[in-house]
């Protein structure tokens, strides 16, 4: 995979998947544009145990006539291909002239702005083999340069209403960075107590590849565990006689009732040293 290209792997569990579907959650991403996150960059309902979303820094660079918030976002000039490092004019009638300059992914891009009347820069991203939005700029600018910094961190969360390219203006207070390799709400009450959406924060800055997984309570959909890796199959015994694995659905705990467990033993994160939580059930204890 290139400097430019990375992936996100999303695992939820069948019981969340169950819930978030019925309450009508959408998986949620955004991306960071000159220090905001202020379009659903995707808004997806269609979830499966695993999700992959694969993401490459190609851009294209609008302008529109407004920001709303709730509203989707609408073009007004045409959309532009650009790269990092690049520069674009909009002249003053309001065409936009080739991308020109060298390339360096980790850099922004500049717009020369030649258009006098108020105007609302925007920017869209490859996700996939579709381009969509990441921002809007949420003031107006009249003639002059704009300087536009897309980077490579990333909000994911859950939440109701909200669909691919819509404009959000609310401030980004509620938001956690996962750590360690097993996160396992030892912050449950923050989590609880707190209606507005928890938002994780990815950063692929150094890394091309994140995997991460969600567990909830059936009746709490999007107040669940955010963990960095593939879902943790509990219970499970190896078996080196038949090279396989087994384990006993019926003694495993549901995944509200992992979330109710966590609360009650009031667990501590897990030691930077790399340390693992490892359940199993009674009869694998002792076996090798």
């Amino acid at each position: 995979m290139s400097d430019n290209q990375y992936s996100l792997k999303v695992y939820i569990s069948d019981e969340s998947l169950t819930a978030l579907k019925e309450y009508g959650y959408r998986l949620c991403i955004a991306k960071e544009v000159n220090g905001k996150y202020n379009v659903v960059f995707q808004g997806v309902n269609k979830l499966l145990f695993q999700n992959t979303f694969r993401f490459e820094d190609r851009y294209r660079v609008f302008g529109t006539n407004s920001f709303s918030d709730g509203a989707l976002v609408e073009a007004s000039t045409k959309k532009n291909p650009i790269l990092g490092g690049q520069e674009i004019t909009l002249s003053s009638a309001g065409v936009f002239g080739p991308a020109s300059g060298p390339v360096n992914p980790a850099a922004g891009f500049t717009v020369h702005n030649q258009y006098t009347d108020p105007i609302h820069f925007g920017v869209d991203a490859l996700i996939g083999s579709e381009y969509s939005s990441i921002y809007v700029a949420e003031k107006p600018v009249l003639s002059g340069d704009v300087f536009l910094t897309p980077k490579k961190k990333l909000l994911v969360w859950f939440e109701q209403n909200l669909e691919t390219d819509m404009m959000i203006s609310r401030a980004i207070t509620n938001s956690i960075r996962v750590s360690s390799y097993l996160s396992l709400l030892w912050d449950f009450n923050r989590l609880t107590e707190n209606a507005s959406p928890l938002y994780l924060q990815l950063d692929f800055t150094t890394t091309s590849d994140i995997t991460i997984n969600y567990t909830a309570p059936k009746d709490a959909p999007a107040k669940g565990v955010w963990s960095y890796g593939p879902l943790v199959v509990l219970g499970q015994t190896y078996h080196p006689e038949t090279n396989t694995f087994s384990l006993t659905p019926a003694i495993l705990p549901t995944a509200e009732e992992l979330v109710q467990l966590t609360k009650l033993l009031q667990l501590e994160p897990p030691s930077q040293s790399g340390g693992r939580l490892a359940i199993t059930n009674g009869d694998a204890q002792g076996k090798n």
